[in-house]
């Protein structure tokens, strides 16, 4: 992110969901060491600038209270609109956040339906629903509708059905990484999950010249002609210096195959070269080849040192109650019934 700061790109960082706690509850022996890890990574954020953070399930685990010290803290917006409050009904938190970089509007919109089944104080609205309104609500007000997206992979299908009118869908508590060059539907939401490791990065290169145009997912394309050059090479290596007319002149399928391959690359190259609005994916991982921040690093170190230090090994209470009488008959060596 600070090469591409350096390198002029206008960003927009966003989060889906999850953020702040890897479950939806705390444990004893490691509450302290979390809630410490959850402040150090918004400090994180707040250094590199982040736009917008969806509420997911998991950023509840400490609780409504604790959260809402969270969100207080930062001037980072944690949006999301569809958790209300369990007796007035009203929203928690901001339902959306309008974003203006680089000439273009961009509505986020926040989106869960994993609220942890401890949390009481908190209710979500039917998602669906929510999220339609809003995106009804944003069309005429923005330029780009983003949906963040904190749900069950199973809903994947539906959202990209019903939100249509939005531009992209980021999620999060999803097991799936998209890859690149994934084929994105004509007409509805990119979408894009980065798994739930935290390793991969979804990176979206948007140019727009044209705002009345549609969005065109060049990765598709050029995914396509990157493999079509792959077996056309194939068929070249078997000899590099001799035109493939003649290599396979006895071949009248494979020649056929071969005009298919030039014809669909022609088609790609054109769709390339007339887009006007161009929307890229790459993921990028979060790997040990990209470089560290020796400010960043230095404080993760010293944070994770201290959650180390304030981990308590107790021995969990147990759970079950013990039935009349079992002391009494252990201290007689019986076997308990």
């Amino acid at each position: 992110m600070k090469q591409l700061k350096e390198d002029g790109k206008n960003l927009v960082i966003l989060d889906a969901g999850d953020l702040l706690f890897s479950s939806a509850v705390l444990t004893e022996v490691n509450e302290q060491a979390d809630k410490l890890r959850a402040k150090a990574i918004l400090k994180g954020y707040e250094r590199i600038g982040c736009n917008a953070v969806n509420v997911g399930g998991f950023d509840l685990a400490a609780g409504t209270a604790y959260l809402q010290q969270i969100v207080d803290s930062t001037e980072i917006p944690f949006i999301s609109a569809n958790i209300i409050d369990s007796k007035s009904g009203e929203p928690i938190f901001p339902p959306h956040h309008i974003i203006t970089e680089g000439g273009v509007t961009i509505g986020v919109i926040g989106l869960t339906n994993l609220i942890p089944t401890q949390i009481k104080d908190v209710q979500i609205s039917d998602f669906i629903k929510t999220g339609e309104a809003q995106i009804a609500e944003l069309k005429p007000k923005v330029d780009i509708i983003v949906v963040l997206a904190n749900v069950n992979r199973d809903k994947n299908k539906l959202m990209n059905e019903v939100f249509a009118d939005a531009d992209y869908i980021f999620l999060s508590r999803n097991t799936i990484r998209t890859r690149p060059g994934t084929k994105q539907p004509a007409h509805g939401p990119f979408t894009y999950g980065s798994n739930i490791q935290g390793k991969y990065l979804a990176q979206i290169d948007l140019n727009i010249t044209a705002l009345d145009s549609p969005l065109v997912d060049i990765s598709n394309l050029q995914a396509q002609v990157d493999n079509i050059d792959r077996r056309l090479k194939r068929f070249q290596d078997k000899d590099p210096k001799t035109p493939l007319d003649e290599i396979y002149a006895d071949q009248p399928r494979i020649l056929k195959l071969i005009e298919e391959f030039n014809q669909n690359r022609k088609t790609y190259e054109n769709n390339l070269r007339s887009a006007q609005n161009t929307s890229g994916y790459t993921s990028v991982a979060l790997s040990r080849k990209i470089g560290d921040d020796d400010a960043i690093l230095a404080y993760v170190t010293d944070i994770l040192g201290q959650c180390a230090a304030l981990k308590k090994h107790k021995v969990q209470k147990n759970l079950y109650p013990n039935s009349p009488g079992f002391e009494e008959r252990i201290k007689k060596g019986l076997k308990p019934g």
